[in-house]
C-alpha cells in the first residue's frame, strides 16, 4: 500500500528533532506563529503592529483542571498560584463579601493572630458557595452589630433581616448537595460551614442553635482524631484549635466536656521538662490542653464531692491534682519567659491577649486548688490571684473601650476569653471590695463574646451576692465577708423553663448547716434591662 501523504519540508524535519517550545505569547498561539518569547511584550507582535496579549502558564483545559482540584479532600490551604479575577453574586453580595474580609474576619481572630481568618476563610469564599453564603451571612449581621441595629433573639421574625436569612438558607442548601458529593465534601470544609453557622448563630442571639452547632462541629472531630490528615496543616490546627476552646465553653453551658486532648499540638510544646513557647499561640494552644484535662479532673472530683453521702476520693486523684498544678505552674514560667521576649517576634499584635491568658490562668490554678474541697472558704486564701484577674480585665476592658471612645458600640468575639473568667470570680471572691471590682469590669465591658450574654450573666452574678450578703447589708461594704452558711455554691440558669423576656429562672444552692450538710435549693426570677 502506498503513502500518499505530503513529504515533509525541510523546516518541519528540523523542527521534528526538538521540543515545541509552550512559552509563546497568547497573541501568537493564536496566530500559530512562533513567539520571540520577550517580555512584556514578545519581538513578534511589535513588529508586526500586533498588540501582545501577554503570557500565560496554563492551557484552557489545565486552567479548569486546576479549579476542579484547587481545593483538597482534607487539607485546603490557600496557594499563592491563585489569581481572584472576578467574584461572584450580586453587587449586595460582593460588598458584604468585602464586608467580611476587611471587618469581620480581623474580629473574629479576636485577640490573636489567625491567618485562617484573615487570609485563608477570605480566600476560600470566592470559590465555595457554600462558604461564600455563609460569609455574606455573617458580614451582613456583623455590620448591623456594629451599627447598633440587631435584633434580639425575642424579636418579631417579620423584623428579621430578609436577606440574612436568605443568604443563611442558600449557604445551608448548598452545603447539603455538597456533602452528597463525597469528593467534595471533606472532614476540614464540613467543621468550617460549621463554624460559620455558629457564627451567625450567636451574632443571632440564638445560644441553643450556636450550642447545637459546635456540637455537631466537635462530634465530627471526636471521630477524625486518629486521622494524621485532617490535623496536619495550619489552617486545620487553627481550625480544631477552635472547636477545642468550644469545647469547654459548652461545658459552662450544662453540656458534657468533650475528653479528647489536643492531637495538632506540638510535642515539644507539651514536653513539661523543656517547656518553651515560639508564639503567643503556642502558648494559647497549650493552655487550651492543659484546661481541658484540668476541667475533666474538677468534674470528676466533682461528681463525688457534690452527692450526698459525699464519696472519698482516691489518693490517684489526689496526685492528678498534684500533677496538673506542676504542668500549669510550668506553664506559666514558659509564659512569662515568651513575655520577656520582643512582642513583634512571639506574635503579641494586641496588648489584650497575654491579658485574656492570665486571667485564665489564675483562674485555673484557683479552681484546681480548691476543687478537691466543697468548703467554699478555701477560696479566700487566694485573693491575690483574684487581684491579677481583676487588674488583668480592668486593663483589658480600657484597651476596648479605646478602640472606640466615642461610641457605645459592643465588639464581638467568637471566642469567650474574658467573660466566663469575670463571672466565675464575682461568684468566688467573697472580698467585697474585689467582687464589686469584678462585677463593674464585667459590666462595663464592650464586647460580646460567643454564647455568653452579658445582661444576664451579669444579673445572675449580682443576685448570687446579694443572696450571700443579705445578713451583712447593715455593715459597710468594705466588712461584708460572708460567713460559710451564708455563701451560695452553684447558680443554674434555667431557659427551657418559659419565662418573661429579660427573664430567666435561676436555681442557688447553698449548704445554711455545713458542708456535711443537706443542699437547699432556692429558685430566683432573674431580671434585667433591654440595654446594659
Amino acid at each position: 500500500m502506498s503513502d500518499s501523504r505530503t513529504p515533509p519540508s525541510s523546516n518541519q524535519r528540523k523542527r521534528a528533532g526538538r521540543t515545541k517550545s509552550r512559552n509563546g505569547c497568547i497573541t501568537c498561539k493564536i496566530r500559530h506563529v512562533k513567539c520571540g518569547e520577550e517580555k512584556p511584550a514578545c519581538s513578534q507582535c511589535t513588529r508586526t503592529g500586533r498588540k501582545c496579549d501577554g503570557y500565560t502558564d496554563v492551557s484552557q483545559r489545565q486552567l479548569r483542571q486546576a479549579i476542579t482540584t484547587s481545593v483538597a479532600r482534607y487539607s485546603w490551604s490557600p496557594s499563592p498560584e491563585r489569581k481572584l479575577v472576578l467574584v461572584p453574586g450580586t453587587r449586595t453580595e460582593r460588598h458584604y463579601v468585602q464586608f467580611f474580609c476587611t471587618q469581620t474576619a480581623p474580629a473574629l481572630s479576636g485577640f490573636f493572630p489567625s491567618d485562617f481568618w484573615t487570609k485563608f476563610l477570605p480566600q476560600l469564599s470566592h470559590c465555595n458557595p457554600a462558604v461564600r453564603h455563609a460569609v455574606i451571612a455573617v458580614g451582613s449581621l456583623h455590620q448591623r452589630q456594629l451599627q447598633g441595629r440587631l435584633l434580639s433573639p425575642d424579636a418579631d421574625s417579620k423584623e428579621k433581616d430578609e436577606f440574612t436569612l436568605q443568604q443563611y438558607n442558600k449557604a445551608i442548601q448548598k452545603f447539603l448537595q455538597q456533602m452528597g458529593d463525597p469528593t467534595a465534601m471533606g472532614i476540614d470544609s464540613m467543621l468550617i460551614q460549621c463554624v460559620l453557622f455558629i457564627c451567625l448563630e450567636m451574632l443571632s442571639g440564638n445560644t441553643k442553635q450556636a450550642i447545637d452547632h459546635a456540637e455537631g462541629g466537635l462530634r465530627i472531630l471526636s471521630r477524625q482524631l486518629q486521622d494524621d490528615r485532617v490535623a496536619r496543616t495550619t489552617f486545620g490546627k487553627d481550625l480544631f484549635q477552635f472547636f477545642y476552646r468550644q469545647n469547654l465553653q459548652l461545658s459552662y453551658f450544662g453540656r458534657q466536656l468533650m475528653p479528647f486532648t489536643d492531637v495538632a499540638n506540638d510535642s515539644a510544646i507539651l514536653a513539661l521538662d523543656k517547656l518553651r513557647f515560639d508564639n503567643i499561640n503556642q502558648a494559647r494552644d497549650c493552655l487550651t490542653n492543659i484546661t481541658t484535662r484540668a476541667l475533666l479532673f474538677i468534674r470528676s472530683v466533682q461528681s463525688k464531692l457534690w452527692i450526698i453521702p459525699q464519696e472519698p476520693l482516691d489518693p490517684q486523684q489526689i496526685q492528678q491534682q498534684a500533677d496538673l498544678l506542676e504542668e500549669i505552674n510550668l506553664w506559666f514560667k514558659a509564659f512569662e519567659a515568651m513575655r520577656k521576649r520582643s512582642a513583634k517576634n512571639v506574635g503579641i499584635l494586641d496588648p489584650r491577649a497575654p491579658l485574656s491568658m492570665l486571667c485564665q490562668y489564675h483562674a485555673a490554678v484557683t479552681w484546681l486548688s480548691t476543687c478537691t474541697s466543697l468548703d467554699e472558704m478555701n477560696f479566700d486564701h487566694f485573693y491575690p490571684h483574684f487581684e491579677v484577674i481583676t487588674s488583668a480585665a480592668e486593663r483589658l476592658a480600657e484597651l476596648c473601650a479605646e478602640e472606640a471612645p466615642n461610641s457605645d458600640m459592643e465588639h464581638f468575639f467568637l471566642d469567650a476569653e474574658v467573660m466566663p473568667v469575670l463571672y466565675w470570680a464575682a461568684m468566688r471572691c467573697r472580698h467585697p471590695i474585689l467582687r464589686r471590682r469584678v462585677l463593674h469590669v464585667l459590666s462595663s465591658y464592650r464586647a460580646r463574646e460567643g454564647m455568653w450574654d452579658k445582661r444576664l450573666h451579669v444579673a445572675v452574678a449580682k443576685k448570687f451576692v446579694e443572696l450571700e450578703e443579705t445578713a451583712l447589708a447593715h455593715l459597710p461594704v468594705e466588712q461584708r465577708f460572708p460567713e460559710a452558711q451564708d455563701r451560695v455554691y452553684d447558680a443554674m440558669i434555667s431557659r427551657d423553663i418559659e419565662s418573661p423576656v429579660h427573664s430567666c429562672p435561676v436555681l442557688f444552692r447553698t449548704k445554711p448547716h455545713g458542708v456535711d450538710g443537706p443542699w437547699q435549693d432556692r429558685w430566683e426570677q432573674v431580671s434585667w434591662q433591654e440595654t446594659p
